[in-house]
């Protein structure tokens, strides 16, 4: 009896052992299980005071601080334009090496991701197209250094005309392209395009020349996003259209495209 008593301790502690075993496993996956938890809370409120510190602070002079911060990392530029655009992480922002705005292919992709957005009659989108004026009389006569100098200087007035969620980018040689978000009426779209027109329009000093200083015009051209079958590159189209319009009025004008 007493060997059979010592077997069944012997037997009934290893079971308990074995279940000791099985609970502290169990323990541990669990406390694990929970850390990641309570870790990707934390991240998520982290998220979410950082989208609201971004819509609190001035976007504009935010955006102008990392695109020049030669500290500034690709992953902090490309969380910032995901908080101020909306867009995804795949889209690399690609800028033009004279003016500093968005390539035409990177704006494209940007504008396709803004239109995806519900079509809303308070929050629509504008499309501006740019044309100098006469803007080959400046190469041919002063060369195309001076030409490229004059570009850059309008690439830095249109950057600092628009707002921060609005998009620009130079769609080739003296052409410039803006999308405008989050408009609210017609009047809104106006000011803006006049605006934008008295800054480009303003004497462009040329210190490669001299301290050369010239006169440029720019013929605008104006389309509404008024129809969600609409693509970006009808939009574009609209507004080049407009554009010609503004040509054909004796430059220097803003048209919409009607």
């Amino acid at each position: 009896m007493e060997r059979g008593y010592k077997e069944v301790v012997v037997e009934n502690v290893d079971t308990k052992e074995a279940g000791l075993k099985q609970n502290t496993s169990n323990v541990i996956v669990g406390s694990a299980a929970d850390d990641s938890i309570h870790a990707a809370e934390h991240f998520s409120n982290l998220v979410v005071k950082l989208q609201q510190f971004v819509q609190t602070v001035n976007q504009h002079d935010l955006l102008k601080y990392f695109r020049l911060d030669p500290n500034a990392t690709t992953i902090q530029r490309r969380v910032l334009d995901l908080m101020i655009y909306g867009e995804e992480f795949g889209i690399e922002t690609r800028r033009d090496h004279l003016t500093g705005l968005l390539e035409r292919t990177i704006f494209l992709e940007k504008l396709k991701y803004v239109l995806s957005k519900p079509l809303k009659e308070d929050n629509l989108t504008a499309i501006i197209f740019v044309d100098l004026d006469d803007f080959k009389a400046i190469n041919d006569q002063y060369g195309h250094s001076a030409g490229d100098e004059a570009i850059s200087i309008i690439g830095r007035r249109i950057s600092a005309s628009i707002r921060a969620q609005d998009l620009a980018c130079r769609w080739g040689g003296d052409e410039f392209v803006l999308a405008l978000q989050a408009i609210t009426s017609k009047d809104l779209v106006s000011q803006l395009a006049n605006r934008l027109l008295t800054a480009i329009s303003q004497p462009l000093q040329l210190g490669s020349k001299e301290s050369l200083q010239l006169l440029v015009g720019a013929s605008v051209g104006v389309a509404i996003m008024d129809d969600v079958s609409l693509g970006a590159m009808d939009l574009v189209e609209r507004a080049d259209k407009a554009m010609y319009l503004a040509k054909k009025a004796g430059k220097n004008f803003v048209k919409f495209y009607s």
